[in-house]
């Protein structure tokens, strides 16, 4: 059984002949599956296409303590082994 990991991967992205610099806390199987995420995330929220996002190797990292996690929704998925999605009224 493969377990989810949580990755943090920063990098930029082009938008109109600027660069934006970007930072994100990422749940996923493997780092490959990490970057697909940012490219999805960035790609839909921002308009960027994929040839736009650079992201280094270098920046993308495993976090095994979940108290470097800055994001607390993130964190909670990290720490929280059985969670429950409350219902709407």
């Amino acid at each position: 059984m493969t377990s989810v990991k949580t990755f943090h991967i920063r990098g930029e992205f082009r938008k109109r002949k600027r660069k934006i610099p970007f930072g994100k806390y990422v749940r996923a199987i493997s780092e490959k599956d990490a970057i697909e995420h940012i490219y999805n995330t960035l790609g839909s929220k921002h308009k960027v296409k994929r040839n736009m996002i650079y992201i280094n190797p270098k920046d993308i990292r495993e976090i095994t303590n979940p108290d470097e996690i800055k994001n607390q929704v993130v964190k909670t998925f990290a720490v929280e082994d059985d969670l429950t999605i409350p219902k709407r009224k």
